[in-house]
C-alpha cells in the first residue's frame, strides 16, 4: 500500500476530532482541533486547521505519507474538484485527501456501508440516508441562516428570542434570562445586542448557549421545554420523510452534542419519529465519525474486513485514554 497511515477527521462546526490508524486497523494516534466549517471561517483557515491536525497525527505515529478523509460540516455531499483543489495547496496533495460531509463520516461509522440513516444534531443539523444501492440522500443542513432544525444554534436563537419576549413583556419570565446575561457577560438583555453583532462574533459562539437551554429543559423549565417541543419534532419529521426514500433504511443513528447531552431532546425526537415512522429503529453508533472516515478510506482501498474493524474498536479507547 502506498500510504503508511489512514487519517479520519470529524470536522464539526465547533470542534474537530481526528484519528490515525495503521492499515491493519490499529489506532496510532488521536488529535483534537477547532471547527472546520469553512462557511463560518473561510477555506484558508479551515485548511490550516486541518493540516495542523494531520501534522500532529503524523508526528505522533512516525508516518510521513497519510491518506486522509475529512467529514466536513460545510458539505452535504462529496466535495467537487474545485473545492477539493482549494484544500490541496499545502501539505496535502491531490490523491491524498477525500472530503465528505460530516454526516457521511458518521453514517459510515454507523452502517459501514449498509442501508441506514444518520441524524446529526450539533452546532447545525443534517440527515443523511444511504439506500440499498449505496446512493446518498440528504435532508436538512441548510445552515444557521436558513434552517437547522433542533441544532444548538437554533435552540440558542429561540432561547434568546424568548429572553427578548420576556424583557419586553410579550412572553413569560424564564430562567434563560439569567443564563443569557451570565453567558454574554452583560447586565441587561439589551446589552446582548452589542455582543451578537460584534464583527468577531461567530455562529458557534451563539450555539454554545444551547447547553443552558438543554439543561433547563432537563430541569423542567417551561420555556426551555417548549423550545425543544417546537424544534425536535420538526427534525423528526424530516427523518420520517427521508426514510420514504428507502424501505430498507430503517436503522437510525443519532449523533451530535444535542443528542449526546440531552435525554429530553433524544426523547422528544424519538417519540415523534416512532409515531411518524413506526418501522424506525434507533440504534447506537458502533464507531464515532472520525473512525467512520477511516472506514470509508478502507472500503475505497479494499482493505476493510472484520479483523480490521475489530482492531479499530479495540484500540481506539486505549489510545484515547
Amino acid at each position: 500500500m502506498k500510504y503508511d497511515l489512514l487519517i479520519g477527521i470529524d470536522g464539526g462546526g465547533t470542534h474537530s476530532t481526528a484519528a490515525a490508524a495503521w492499515p491493519d486497523g490499529r489506532i496510532a494516534a488521536v488529535a483534537y482541533g477547532d471547527g472546520l466549517n469553512y462557511h463560518h471561517i473561510g477555506i484558508e483557515k479551515v485548511r490550516l486547521r486541518m493540516e495542523e491536525m494531520v501534522a500532529v497525527l503524523c508526528e505522533k505515529a512516525g508516518a510521513s505519507h497519510p491518506l486522509v478523509c475529512v467529514g466536513m460540516s460545510a458539505l452535504d455531499a462529496p466535495a467537487d474538484e474545485a473545492t477539493l483543489a482549494q484544500f490541496t495547496t499545502g501539505i496535502l496533495k491531490p490523491g491524498q485527501l477525500d472530503l465528505q460531509s460530516d454526516a457521511y463520516a458518521a453514517l459510515m461509522g454507523f452502517t459501514r456501508g449498509r442501508p441506514g440513516m444518520i441524524v446529526i444534531c450539533g452546532t447545525g443539523s443534517m440527515l443523511l440516508l444511504l439506500d440499498e444501492e449505496g446512493r446518498q440522500h440528504v435532508s436538512g443542513g441548510w445552515g444557521y441562516l436558513l434552517a437547522d432544525e433542533g441544532s444548538s444554534y437554533t435552540l440558542a436563537r429561540e432561547a434568546l428570542l424568548a429572553v427578548i419576549d420576556a424583557y419586553e413583556g410579550l412572553g413569560e419570565p424564564t430562567a434563560l434570562t439569567g443564563h443569557a446575561l451570565d453567558y454574554f457577560g452583560v447586565s441587561s438583555p439589551r446589552m446582548i445586542i452589542d455582543k451578537v453583532y460584534a464583527p468577531d462574533f461567530t455562529p458557534d459562539r451563539l450555539a454554545g448557549f444551547a447547553r443552558h437551554v438543554l439543561a433547563e429543559a432537563e430541569n423542567g423549565e417551561p420555556v426551555a421545554g417548549a423550545i425543544l417541543r417546537r424544534t425536535m419534532p420538526r427534525l423528526a419529521a424530516q427523518a420520517a420523510q427521508l426514510m420514504k426514500k428507502s424501505p430498507d433504511a430503517c436503522q437510525v443513528g443519532l449523533y451530535g452534542g444535542v443528542f449526546m447531552h440531552s435525554a429530553a431532546a433524544r426523547a422528544c425526537f424519538t417519540d415523534t419519529l416512532c409515531r411518524l415512522a413506526p418501522q424506525a429503529q434507533i440504534c447506537p453508533l458502533d464507531y464515532p465519525p472520525e473512525l467512520g472516515a477511516i472506514i470509508h478510506l478502507m472500503r475505497k482501498e479494499g482493505i476493510l474486513c472484520p479483523s480490521v474493524l475489530a482492531q479499530l474498536k479495540a484500540t481506539y479507547e486505549e489510545v484515547r485514554s
